[in-house]
């Protein structure tokens, strides 16, 4: 039997049909999709079924498979309806006979033929109505679980892709994710901690009017967005374009080396063919691929630095243009102190210099640098980042108008002598007002004076330049109990259980230990303060009295007092770091350094060169800086300090590369260790 086709509706429902009978008593099955009827006349015998539907391919299947009439042809005829067809089977009228018989067997005939018809017509009524259960119960369970699909769509889409990847470009997305996020970390988590302290201090001025609670919920959320904007703070993406472009870019440069090396090997081999040399069997045969080859450790060490530099370039110059008028330059010098600290390991390594600075290298740069920042602090401020030199201000003690004065004397706007008190009277009324402060005699503040007393200087704590010193160590070094006792109980709260495993097993010797660090630490701090106070004494009190001496001239304390004692006392401060540990030194270089050289960059190179060629200078610097960290840090991970070796290490996964390697090189030591005994003993 021919396929019977069937249209498709937008709509794609149906109704189960029901049977009932015309006029003639004919029986017809109606639905409202699906109307039979089966005719029959004295005549010819003609049945027709007009089929008007909406169904689906399932549907159609079913009826093309029931009988509807074992004899006569189908014909398929459109009908007059839209979306409906015809369907009709007729047979050739017979003409019989005007006798009964002949009648009564053409009546009975039609009436075989109607039976059968409907019979047909029921059987496929009711695989239709089977077929619209299951496509309704279908329908149902997809529904139910479209909510379900619709949340594992994301992961759907990136299973196929993550299947694909190799393990380098597995490890390279995961270096991406690592870096973009600790650099998130480290932009939200300072703001976030300076938000819930400032609600747990002043809640009603924190949340300006509002609810407390929704008001910090919205603070956090506002904090917790911002992180992720370049333009607010970059420093997420500053590390996902150094760090997980520099992975990125080392392996797709890593690949096209390879092709290249591939490629020239079959150069190499039809030029052997072509010029009729003979080849090897092996080489012959065998098609070499592209990662089969080995690349030469000298050229893996220069794919490492290009794409160290390219990485770090670009993303010094996408901060550059989404933050135009946020400064980079800390990012940048913490690079090149990091690259610093590289190379000076390895010119220690190799002996490039001499042995002294093995020891005090680091000695010497934390004083050079100390030198820088306490003299910009005394004079230019400015030139300091605000929390930091508010900090240095705290610690030191020392009177605002102490310190206006010294910055008048370095500009030639205050003097000493006769007659000096009634030509600069602002002053002369500053140093009165310290004088009355003080509760000491106001001729010690006269400008009429060749120079202020050393008690005024002193703040009236003490008469002896040495009593003042000792006395500023001892404050010093109780207030900085307060700031390094927290410090290094630190680890104690990060691993709790492991510090009190400690505590119960040696509780002497643990406590003692946490102790004395913390003495250490504030002894440094202590004598850094004191240092800066008494090379200022120092100058004024011991070395201009013997140059007065010598020279036989008397100097006004403008002239004594002017930048000299200053840088003394500066360069005096430094040499207590030498009371740390020799590690320790060299981490508190490396954290005043970048001040230093900030200080110093802004002092030399101020209005001298464009903002254009500030910015390319910068971008150069970061590139080269983070180029010799990142190749430090993948072939020679020793000359990488463990503090930035071990973030560096989890943010690039070289940790657990490098111990796999260890693990798997330890059985093969040891069987070298034992054929080197054997032969021995042979």
């Amino acid at each position: 039997m021919p396929a019977t086709h069937l249209d498709q509706d937008a709509n794609n429902t149906l109704s189960v049909p029901s049977l009932v009978t015309d006029e003639g008593g004919h029986p017809t099955v109606e639905s409202g999709g699906v109307t039979t009827t089966s005719t029959a006349s004295s005549s010819s015998t003609t049945k027709t079924m007009i089929v008007t539907t909406t169904t689906t391919h399932d549907v159609h299947h079913s009826l093309s498979t029931s009988t509807l009439a074992p004899s006569s042809p189908l014909t398929l005829t459109p009908s007059s309806s839209s979306n409906s067809i015809a369907i009709s089977s007729s047979s050739s009228s017979s003409s019989f006979a005007s006798t009964s018989d002949s009648k009564q067997a053409c009546e009975s005939h039609v009436q075989e033929r109607s039976a059968t018809t409907f019979a047909a017509t029921t059987s496929g009524t009711s695989s239709l109505s089977s077929q619209i259960s299951a496509h309704k119960y279908t329908n149902s369970s997809s529904s139910s679980s479209s909510s379900s699909n619709s949340n594992n769509k994301l992961s759907t889409l990136l299973s196929p892709i993550l299947r694909q990847l190799t393990p380098e470009w597995k490890a390279a997305l995961l270096v991406c994710l690592r870096s973009y996020g600790i650099g998130y970390v480290f932009a939200a988590a300072p703001k976030l901690i300076k938000t819930l302290i400032g609600f747990l201090t002043n809640p009603r001025r924190a949340a300006k009017g509002q609810f407390v609670l929704w008001a910090l919920i919205k603070a956090l959320v506002q904090v917790g967005v911002e992180g992720f904007s370049a333009k607010r703070d970059g420093m997420s993406m500053l590390l996902l374009l150094s760090l997980g472009g520099h992975r990125v870019l080392e392996l797709v440069l890593t690949r096209g080396m390879k092709k290249a090396v591939v490629h020239h090997h079959h150069l190499q081999q039809q030029q052997q063919k072509q010029q009729k040399q003979p080849l090897r069997p092996k080489e012959g045969a065998k098609k070499v691929q592209w990662q089969e080859v080995e690349l030469e450790k000298d050229l893996q060490q220069r794919i490492t630095t290009l794409s160290s530099f390219v990485s770090s370039a670009v993303a010094i110059l996408f901060m550059h243009r989404k933050r135009p008028r946020h400064a980079t330059i800390d990012y940048t010098l913490f690079a090149v102190v990091r690259a610093l600290d590289v190379m000076g390991h390895m010119a220690v390594e190799k002996k490039w210099g001499p042995s002294w600075l093995e020891n005090y290298g680091s000695v010497l740069v934390f004083q050079l640098a100390c030198t820088e920042i306490m003299f910009a602090w005394l004079y230019e401020p400015e030139r300091l980042p605000g929390p930091y030199a508010f900090w240095i201000t705290r610690m030191s003690r020392m009177d605002a108008r102490l310190l206006q004065m010294l910055r008048g004397i370095r500009k030639g706007e205050v003097l000493f002598g006769p007659g000096q008190s009634a030509a600069q009277p602002a002053t002369q009324a500053l140093l009165t007002g310290l004088c009355n402060d003080l509760k000491l005699p106001e001729s010690w503040g006269s400008l009429d004076r060749e120079n202020l007393t050393c008690c005024l200087v002193h703040q009236g704590i003490a008469e002896s330049c040495e009593a003042h010193g000792a006395f500023r160590w001892f404050q010093g070094f109780f207030v900085s109990s307060g700031i390094y006792l927290p410090v290094h109980l630190l680890p104690a709260l990060l691993s709790p259980k492991a510090f009190l495993k400690r505590l119960v097993e040696d509780p002497v010797n643990t406590s003692m230990a946490t102790l004395l660090a913390t003495a250490r630490s504030s002894a440094f701090l202590a004598t850094y303060i004191s240092l800066v106070w008494y090379g200022i004494c120092m100058w004024r009190s011991r070395i201009m009295p013997l140059v007065s001496a010598i020279t036989g001239r008397r100097y006004p304390g403008h002239v004594v007092d002017y930048v000299y004692g200053p840088i003394l006392g500066s360069a005096l401060c430094g040499l207590s770091v030498l009371i740390e540990k020799k590690h320790r030194r060299a981490e508190m270089a490396l954290y005043v350094l970048p001040r230093a050289l900030f200080s110093l960059g802004s002092r030399v190179l101020q209005g001298k060169l464009s903002r254009r060629v500030e910015r390319m200078a910068e971008a150069l610097m970061f590139a080269l800086s983070m180029s010799v960290l990142l190749t430090g840090m993948r072939w020679e991970a020793s000359l990488v300090r463990p503090s930035m070796r071990g973030i560096l290490g989890w943010i690039l996964g070289g940790q657990r590369s490098t111990k796999s390697q260890q693990q798997k090189l330890e059985p093969k030591k040891a069987e070298s260790a034992e054929k080197d005994e054997i032969a021995t003993t042979q």
